[in-house]
């Protein structure tokens, strides 16, 4: 069985810009709606392949906690 996987560019900030883009959107009244987001973000999930660039990350959650670790958590105690 073969899937196909489709990658999509995203484009990130560092988190100062971003902070700064979302103070400007907010006071122009500016929101995030169910199909687009106008504030950037600067996150960066499990599993992203980073292509270019360079930066520096902070890791706030791994293993268990994150939300990965707590389906799998979930999963496994379903086969129990």
């Amino acid at each position: 069985m073969h899937f196909l996987i489709k990658i999509d560019p995203v484009k990130k900030n560092v988190l100062q810009q971003c902070i700064i883009k979302r103070d400007k959107i907010i006071s122009e009244g500016g929101k995030n709606t169910a199909s687009r987001h106008d504030v950037p973000t600067a996150i960066i999930m499990s599993g992203t392949r980073i292509l270019t660039g360079e930066g520096k990350m902070l890791i706030t959650v791994v293993g268990d906690s994150s939300c990965v670790g707590k389906i799998s958590s979930i999963l496994r105690s379903d086969e129990e």
